[in-house]
């Protein structure tokens, strides 16, 4: 696989994993301003809404999570590539 395509996919899944994160806090936004079925909202009612909206951003950062780190771990390694095929070059110019 060439550097340019492997960098493409690990920015592809740093995204991936920005758009899960925010998705994830879209719906916690949702889940609190959502309309219940009847008129009064009682305390009981408020903190299952902020429960919801807790879990909701938590399970998005868990599931978004590894996606940016493996797409930053990938994005290191064809860094540490380049330097280090820049190292070997100037270590070879100066043995010849």
């Amino acid at each position: 696989m060439s550097e340019r395509v492997t960098r493409f996919w690990a920015r592809l899944l740093v995204v991936i994993g920005l758009v899960i994160v925010i998705v994830g806090a879209g719906l916690a936004v949702v889940a609190l301003i959502i309309e219940t079925p009847w008129a009064s909202v009682t305390g009981q009612v408020f903190l299952e809404r902020v429960v919801v909206a807790v879990f909701l951003v938590l399970s998005g950062i868990l599931a978004g999570a590894p996606f940016i780190v493996f797409g930053q771990l990938l994005l290191i390694l064809l860094d540490q590539r380049r330097l280090l095929a820049a190292i070997n070059r100037r270590l070879r110019r100066r043995a010849v």
